[in-house]
């Protein structure tokens, strides 16, 4: 079993930390990932996050925990704050005999049906940044986290949901922010589009706004200086599956033919210079969707400025 934690992906580990600080049990995990739950336990706890602390507060803290859900702090926000599962904060809470606050949340659940540009953004973001799992006897999870600084695209794609399900904050342990949505046709449609086997849908396939949500998920976009003046780079991880219809992409477009290279357990394609500058504009030009810090990178290298900086 040893030789199968090595065939996991660095994109499938980042799944599977996401899934594990969502409350998904170390079997479930194992058993979605086809390894051992040693395996899944060694993975988290070399990215620091520990595998569902059920029953390792403190007194003061098991208090705490009820008094912050008294005063009206979500469930996932408390358990984001105490770095344990939601299951386990709403154990807890069941044995004080806390009468727990009845939630109804909305969403839209045919967000996906639709191919429309904002739609394929958010699906090629899930795509790159995003896990969807199923366990035996609950609603599929579609489940997505980032850094503290990236919560406000959590918050934009929460609104393009339809959801009121709440975003925790940032994890004590590895910092990122978790946003989660239970619903199985939204689950069912990201793996009819290619989420995680077989080819990626065509329409998305031809889509900027997906490979812009991807991009902005798996991709980087920059400037570097070298003793020759400073220059854009793009570069783009993940599945060669994912990788080998960008460069078909890019290719359609009259942009250079990309290689799709090994790096470690991932693939990679990367460019510089004008053809970085290319792809960069043919993706974030006049794009009313991105992530709000690699949009500014963009404009800022669509513009021109860096060179005089």
């Amino acid at each position: 079993m040893t030789e199968l934690i090595v065939c996991l992906t660095e994109s499938q580990k980042g799944e599977l930390v996401n899934r594990a600080a969502s409350g998904e049990s170390l079997a479930s995990l194992a058993g979605c990932y086809g390894i051992t739950r040693q395996a899944v336990r060694g993975i988290l706890r070399r990215r620091g996050v520990p595998p569902r602390v059920v029953g390792k507060l403190s007194e003061a803290q098991r208090s705490e925990v009820v008094q912050r859900y008294l005063d009206g702090s979500s469930i996932a926000n408390i358990a984001a704050a105490f770095g344990v599962s939601e299951p386990a904060v709403r154990g807890l809470l069941v044995r004080r005999n806390v009468l727990l606050r009845k939630v109804v949340h909305t969403l839209r659940h045919d967000a996906f049906d639709y191919l429309n540009p904002d739609a394929c953004y958010w699906i090629g973001f899930i795509f790159a940044d995003g896990s969807v799992g199923y366990r035996p006897g609950y609603l599929p999870q579609v489940s997505v986290g980032l850094a503290e600084r990236d919560r406000g695209h959590l918050v934009a794609l929460r609104e393009f949901l339809g959801s009121t399900a709440s975003i925790s904050g940032p994890s004590i342990t590895h910092g990122s922010c978790q946003f989660s949505v239970r619903s199985a046709r939204l689950a069912d449609r990201l793996i009819e589009l290619g989420r995680y086997q077989g080819g990626v849908d065509e329409r998305l396939v031809e889509s900027r706004d997906f490979w812009r949500g991807v991009v902005d998920g798996d991709g980087s976009i920059g400037i570097y200086q070298t003793a020759r003046g400073p220059f854009a780079q793009f570069r783009l991880v993940g599945s060669s599956r994912i990788l080998e219809p960008f460069t078909e992409f890019v290719l359609l477009r009259g942009l250079s033919r990309l290689s799709v290279r090994p790096h470690k357990t991932i693939y990679t394609v990367g460019t510089t210079r004008g053809g970085a500058e290319r792809i960069i504009r043919l993706l974030y030009e006049d794009a009313t969707l991105a992530l709000h810090r690699k949009a500014e990178m963009a404009a800022r290298i669509l513009d021109g400025r860096f060179r005089s900086e």
